[in-house]
Parts: structure tokens; sequence; C-alpha cells
């Protein structure tokens, strides 16, 4: 059986400089997830239709806790929203929701972003308490799970164990020894099995040491353009591993502050996501997409055997200088 290539996005509203400012709110869930300006909504509706237009099902993986942000009844509609557009729907958690729930109701807070950096019998409650708000929704019990900011451990694999999930998305090569706080020595793209629990890493690859380059760097089109993220793909299937490529709900627009205030399409984005899509319907043969989902059904009912690859290297610097170029004008609201 080939190995598979998912498209993974992480719904969820940023923070908005809340914790800096209390006069600040939290992004309610219809920018930061459906991107609504004026008629427009440039965020889960388009990415659906995208998606639609290439007949792919992509893995979301929902953060459900925005009514400890001021929203609730908010995050439901958007999951049986995605579930209406057969997409999958899987676990992520920033735990900075939780506890600004917690601090706006004066209770004390650890207060922390990061998986890993609470207890495990803490990060198996606030795993549980997710997956049952999905469950409501969506009628389906997640299996999978990915951590805000990638900051999970192996400490956070037993907690998802012990909450009943058993594949998670947080590793990413790039991102170990910081905000990903695994202890793994070795660097792989693909997956591994810790205990039961299996890792399916967030794809990543290497770029050549030139000034102004990042060493590694994950397979994002937010970050990277359509032929890196095709290439590393390419490469890490070609090797015998899984890729995972990560976008958010709020990759295909572009806002005038941390407030959201404004938003409009970012054509650059958007081009790099049709362009993979087209892409790998066209390919689908050599490159299977896949969901979250769907590898939970591979490896327990058919035998499934996904391996760990070594990091891929892509060794075009002028290719890479010129993405980064343009990426930096299209940072600006008004370009």
């Amino acid at each position: 059986m080939k190995p598979g290539v998912f498209i993974t996005f992480d719904v969820e509203c940023s923070m908005g400089g809340a914790w800096q400012n209390s006069n600040l709110k939290p992004i309610p869930p219809r920018l930061g997830m459906m991107g609504e300006y004026g008629d427009s909504q440039f965020g889960i509706p388009l990415i659906c239709d995208v998606l639609k237009q290439s007949d792919l099902a992509a893995t979301f993986f929902l953060e459900p806790f925005n009514a400890d942000l001021g929203y609730p009844g908010e995050t439901e509609p958007i999951a049986r929203l995605l579930v209406e557009h057969g997409q999958d729907v899987q676990l992520h958690i920033h735990p900075n929701h939780v506890h600004y729930g917690l601090m706006q109701a004066g209770e004390k807070i650890q207060r922390t972003d990061q998986m890993a950096d609470l207890s495990r019998k803490r990060q198996q409650e606030i795993i549980v308490d997710g997956a049952d708000l999905l469950e409501r929704w969506t009628n389906t019990r997640p299996i999978a799970f990915r951590a805000g900011n990638m900051g999970a451990s192996e400490e956070t694999l037993l907690a998802m164990k012990d909450a009943g999930l058993w594949i998670d998305s947080s590793y990413t090569f790039p991102y170990v020894g910081g905000q990903c706080c695994f202890q793994e020595t070795e660097r792989y793209n693909g997956a591994k099995w810790y205990g039961d629990v299996l890792e399916v890493a967030l794809s990543a690859y290497q770029q050549p040491k030139i000034p102004g380059l990042h060493p590694a760097k994950p397979v994002d089109l937010m970050g990277s353009s359509f032929e890196e993220c095709r290439d590393a793909v390419q490469m890490i299937c070609d090797a015998g591993g899984d890729a995972v490529l990560i976008l958010h709900s709020f990759s295909l627009f572009k806002v005038r502050d941390k407030q959201y205030r404004d938003g409009k399409l970012n054509k650059v984005v958007l081009r790099r996501f049709e362009k993979f899509c087209q892409w790998l319907d066209d390919n689908r043969q050599n490159y299977p997409p896949r969901t979250f989902s769907n590898m939970g059904h591979l490896v327990s009912e058919e035998g499934y055997q996904p391996k760990a690859v070594a990091p891929c290297i892509i060794r075009k610097p002028v290719r890479a200088l010129t993405r980064k170029f343009v990426q930096g004008l299209n940072n600006f609201y008004w370009f």
C-alpha cells in the first residue's frame, strides 16, 4: 500500500492581544474560522470550495473551546458545516483558550499555551473535554489530536492514550528543541509508534546552509511555495513515508491588524493551495490523498504499517530566496 498525502488545517481563533490588553477581546470564530468580511467568507467555506473542485477531503483539527473566549454556541455550526462537506474533523487544543475562560471567571490558572507544560492528568482532562465536545457536535468521536503550537511531548501522547485517542500529529522536526517539546533525538518525516500512540509527523524539509534561509521548514503553504511543498511531498512519499501538509483556517486571507479588523483574500496563498489541490488530484494514483480517519481505518482494519523516513533536503536556493522576497511583500496588508 502506497503512503498517503494528508492536507490538514488547524482551525482556531487568535487571542488578538487579549492577554496583554484587557480592553481587547479574543477573535470570534466568524472571523478566525469563517473569515467573514462583508458578503465574503474567506475561511472554512472557501477552503471547502477549493477542496471540492479537486474532489479532496482534508483533516480539520478543530479547537473547540471558543466558549471560553466568550463565544458560546459559535463552534458547533462550524463543526457541522465541515461534516456536511464530507471533511474529517479531529481535535486541536490551545490550552490558553481554556485558561482565558478560567481567568475571566476569577480562578487561578497556569499561564501557558503549551500542552507539554501541563501535568499528564491535566492534559488528559482537557483532551477528554475537547473530544466530548467534538463527539457531541459531529456524532463521531475523534481519534487524532494536534497540540496548538505543536507544543506536545511524549507525555502528551500518554495523556492521549489515557483519553482514548491514538493518533497524534504534533511532531515536526524543525521545531524540536523549541515549541515542539518532544525529547526524540531522531529527526524524521512519516510516522512512528510511541507505545500505543501513532505519531504522524507534520512534514518538513531541510534547506541548504545559505544566509537568509531557515535550516528547515514545515510543509506549510503559508510559508513555502507550491513547488517546495510538492517537491517535499514527493520526496517523503517516494521514500516510503506519509506526507502531512498544514494550513490554518485563516490562511487564505490577510487581516489589517491583530484584532482582525478588515480582511481580504490572500491571493498568493490561495493560488498555492489551488495548485496543490489540482496537482494532488492529477497524481492521486501515485500519491493517494487521505484523512486521519482514513489512516485510522487503514492501520486498524487493513494492516497498514506507516514508517518513519529521514528528512529530505530541497536544494533550490534561488527559488527559495525568490519565494521569501515575494512572501515578504505579500505580508503587507495593502500589497
